[in-house]
């Protein structure tokens, strides 16, 4: 168990043929060999509690090239997986961002559940609003569960566009991670804190109430000053 509130580590998958390949014409579009050698390359200074995937084959190639484990967690101790279909990927008029049934997938990803999963990919077509929306849906769970007290480092793989709507800052770039962690009341009641410019949008947006703002660490004088 924990006490503090844990941080949310956000992924954008590695490149992907639709992202050389304009426009790539195929639904749910893999990982290229260079993209398989870049988040391979990926190294974190955690261990996960919960890792979060979208249910697409660039997320999940992306996090089993991170997290080799995941390919057999049958043999050793593994962190909690979870499949979220609310992390797909926005702007699905484009068959690069729409994915597969979810039988296709378990084919193929057979040590992942996808019992969130609508078995067809049939979810509502993308809109500015309903991006929003998921977001804050996505946040919300989030934080229930953060409150849990279970998770310490919470690892989310998801895209670029969903990105630009779950969380304040600049595009994110293939492989990029970031560390969020939730605002505090007195955070969330500043001004400037929930509204932003949606990067993909380039929109002023919402980003609250359940906000994620960056984390920042603390230099070792810092963390002396405040412990005094």
């Amino acid at each position: 168990m924990t006490s503090t509130s844990p941080l949310i580590h956000v992924i954008r998958h590695g490149e992907a043929l639709h992202n050389i390949q304009r426009p790539y014409p195929d639904r749910d579009p893999p990982l290229t060999e260079a993209g398989h050698r870049a988040t391979k390359g990926i190294k974190l200074d955690f261990t996960p509690d919960l890792i979060l995937i979208s249910p697409m084959t660039r997320t999940f190639q992306t996090a089993l090239n991170i997290f080799p484990f995941l390919q057999s967690p049958s043999l050793s101790p593994s962190p909690e997986v979870q499949v979220w279909p609310d992390l797909r990927e926005t702007h699905d008029s484009s068959p690069c961002n729409q994915g597969l049934p979810s039988a296709e997938l378990s084919e193929v990803f057979p040590q992942f559940d996808f019992s969130e999963c609508h078995p067809e990919w049939d979810y509502a077509s993308h809109t500015t609003e309903g991006a929003i929306e998921r977001a804050e849906v996505v946040r919300r769970r989030l934080k229930e569960v953060a409150g849990t007290g279970r998770y310490a480092n919470i690892v989310i793989v998801t895209h670029r566009g969903f990105i630009a709507f779950l969380a304040k800052g600049r595009r994110f770039d293939v492989c990029e991670r970031r560390t969020f962690r939730f605002a505090t009341e007195k955070e969330v009641q500043q001004q400037g804190v929930r509204r932003g410019v949606n990067c993909d949008t380039l929109e002023e947006q919402d980003f609250g109430p359940s906000v994620l703002v960056l984390h920042e660490k603390k230099a070792d004088w810092e963390i002396a000053r405040d412990n005094f």
